[in-house]
């Protein structure tokens, strides 16, 4: 699926291309297969080496009760902007219900993914990006390459790279016979491998495909902070996944141009552009010429992204006490709003009752939890567990805990995580840090919005993390951080120990009733 290769593209982005490309030689670079000529996609070949390219990602789906020659459907599309002049790498996932008339057969709106099943192939799904989507017959968006990866290899890729940790966001349960593809998915950071994996990535069910993309887009982010692009490109994933690829980028010359381009973005950061989009009454993605627009200028040439700051409240002196040389007048300074934003409420009574159900299911990790929620928002007792997360042997290692948060959107959770584990991989996507109640938080941007907040104590590591679509805001995930406080120690099994899958739950009712609204002051 398209993880797998934007996911190597982004990976080699850490700066490994360099020595990658040296170490594999002009003889060992991927041979995928050509797509047939007479399905052949409409590219925009590039003259120069050194130009910006754009890539299409496609990941293919064909499950088995398809049954044989079905065509396959283009399951998750998006577009990579390579271009070293730009500030960032940009990512642009186009749903794949999303409703556009499809080239060549006729005006009425139809699902994107079915553009690859009618033309058997990506030669009528280039066409509608170009010229109905994103561009016009007389104003083409251009397309460099195309790349299309089967699902099949996606769990292969995972293990290939050793499994990925993963901050899963709830608990994800579909039962074998459901009509469904089965997933049994707890809620935490975890080691995820193949299957498990490939589960997760891919749930649709009970939520939208704009979550399940926020959901890709999240594991990408986890495994760029854990794959070396030397290791990738030198170690048997290429060719684990190359019989499941085709693509428009063949022989040693094609592949280097690429790499070279990869070489030039190295270190630059990565932006998904988010196209704006409303849901139909039949279930599918709408969306505007006005919002296509816009992601298309925000693909091509990626602004600067201002980053959060926290609310204050207060004044600066008066111009005129200033000049006074009044010393109360130099004192006064703006400071930090301890007040909740009215879409919140305090509630530590629930807090309590959530920090001690994980913690019975735990030992040697103090329990930390805010007292504030969304007011929306409902604890799911049900999901927040205590429990290990393994090493890469699969061996129980670090004591850590989940808080889950639902909030009044299908698929949106936001949640807690700590852990003993000093240097979890998430660390590292963190860029900035913010000073909130006393403490110093790190702070993983997504644009403008805050993605999670990292504190960590001397002796364990702790996040807030916002929903996949970010739907909090900055005000709201300070308001979470500035209201952090130890609840109570684990008093679950002796560490080293499995915690009981089935621990005692406390009413639903109860932990989620609603609270006396009002401020809170800093722990």
């Amino acid at each position: 699926m398209r993880l797998t290769l934007s996911g190597l593209l982004v990976v080699v982005l850490s700066g490994g291309a360099v020595a990658a490309t040296a170490e594999i030689g002009v003889s060992k670079v991927p041979k995928p297969k050509p797509f047939p000529t007479a399905d052949a996609p409409e590219t925009d070949p590039t003259a120069n080496p050194g130009s910006p390219q754009t890539l299409l990602l496609t990941g293919l789906d064909h499950r088995y009760a398809d049954g044989k020659g079905t065509p396959s459907r283009s399951d998750t599309m998006m577009l990579v902007r390579l271009d070293p002049e730009a500030n960032a790498t940009t990512m642009l996932s186009l749903p794949r219900d999303l409703e556009v008339p499809i080239v060549g057969y006729g005006t009425a709106p139809q699902k994107l993914n079915a553009a690859w099943a009618l033309g058997n192939g990506p030669k009528v799904l280039t066409k509608t990006i170009r010229t109905s989507l994103l561009g016009t017959p007389q104003d083409p968006f251009r397309i460099n390459g195309v790349v299309a990866i089967r699902f099949d290899a996606f769990s292969k890729a995972v293990n290939e790279l050793g499994c990925i940790y993963t901050d899963v966001d709830r608990k994800y349960l579909v039962a074998p016979g459901a009509g469904y593809a089965q997933i049994d998915q707890p809620a935490g950071y975890q080691l995820l491998c193949g299957q498990d994996a490939l589960a997760y990535v891919r749930f649709r069910h009970a939520d939208s495909d704009i979550t399940r993309e926020a959901r890709q887009a999240n594991f990408l982010a986890d495994m760029r902070t854990q794959v070396d692009a030397q290791d990738a490109l030198t170690g048997g994933l290429l060719g684990a996944i190359e019989p499941f690829v085709q693509s428009t980028i063949q022989g040693n010359r094609q592949f280097l141009r690429i790499a070279k381009l990869l070489v030039g973005v190295a270190g630059k950061p990565t932006k998904r552009v988010k196209l704006a989009t409303t849901f139909t009454a039949d279930g599918g993605v709408a969306t505007t010429p006005e919002a296509l627009a816009r992601a298309r200028r925000q693909f091509m040439d990626p602004p600067k992204e201002k980053k959060a700051k926290p609310s204050s409240s207060g004044s600066t002196a008066k111009a005129g006490a200033s000049r006074s040389g009044s010393s109360s007048a130099k004192r006064r300074k703006r400071r930090p709003t301890t007040a909740l934003p009215p879409t919140m409420i305090a509630d530590k009574p629930g807090a309590e009752q959530v920090a001690s159900l994980v913690g019975s299911q735990t030992s040697g990790l103090p329990i930390w939890a805010p007292t504030a929620r969304l007011s929306a928002g409902v604890y799911e007792s049900e999901a927040s567990r205590g429990y290990e997360i393994l090493d890469k042997k699969r061996r129980p290692k670090w004591p850590a805990y989940r808080i889950v948060v639902q909030t009044q959107d299908a698929g949106e959770y936001y949640g807690v995580e700590g852990t003993t584990w000093k240097d979890p991989p998430i660390l590292k996507l963190a860029s900035g840090t913010v000073r909130l109640a006393g403490r110093t938080w790190k702070v993983q941007y997504d644009g403008g919005r805050i993605r999670r907040l990292f504190w960590q104590s001397p002796g364990a590591t702790y996040w807030i993390s916002n929903t996949l679509g970010d739907d909090l805001t900055p005000r709201e995930m300070y308001a979470l951080a500035r209201t952090f406080a130890r609840r109570s120690a684990s008093s679950g099994a002796a560490a080293g120990t499995t915690s009981s899958p089935t621990p005692t739950t406390p009413d639903p009712a109860a932990v989620g009733a609603p609270a006396t609204s009002g401020t809170t002051g800093a722990p």
